[in-house]
């Protein structure tokens, strides 16, 4: 008998594609996300148990996770060679699948480093938890050459890890 990791082979250009994401735009966005999000926060004057609750919200429903969903497909479409016109319908076909993931993902996670993990500290917990969600978005969305079966039958795949 063979085992099925017999057959598997490492991708190393899609692992170089998800640390140069990672390295060269999400850390700086999200440096600059949390700065914002901590000033927004204080410029409100939004204290105690309602800040988890405040930022939580702000970030997956007023701005950030539409900007950071769309700039991960847009940024894994252009390291794998699409045009910008394929990015954008890219974009447009996962989006909403991908921000109801995120919501059911990242809000908890947020919910409890913005409750427990001091404000120095809480990038950190994003950052290492990130490597985890960035995975499943690899999972979900593979390169267009690794694609199998129809728009529908991804759509399906995404509905399923949802349950």
């Amino acid at each position: 008998k063979t085992s099925p990791l017999s057959s598997f082979e490492y991708d190393y250009t899609r692992t170089a594609r998800a640390v140069a994401f990672g390295f060269v735009i999400h850390a700086p966005a999200s440096h600059v996300h949390f700065n914002f999000l901590e000033w927004m926060t204080v410029k409100a004057g939004v204290e105690g148990l309602k800040i988890p609750v405040f930022k939580a919200f702000m970030e997956q429903f007023v701005y950030w996770s539409w900007f950071s969903n769309s700039l991960y497909h847009g940024a894994m479409g252009g390291m794998q060679g699409m045009t910008p016109s394929e990015i954008y319908d890219r974009i447009a076909d996962v989006l909403w699948e991908t921000q109801k993931a995120q919501w059911v993902f990242w809000i908890p996670v947020q919910l409890l480093n913005f409750r427990f993990v001091p404000v120095r500290h809480q990038l950190n917990v994003v950052l290492v938890t990130s490597i985890v969600w960035t995975a499943l978005l690899s999972a979900w969305y593979p390169p267009q050459n690794e694609e199998v079966g129809t728009k529908e039958d991804q759509t399906k795949r995404i509905e399923v890890k949802e349950k």
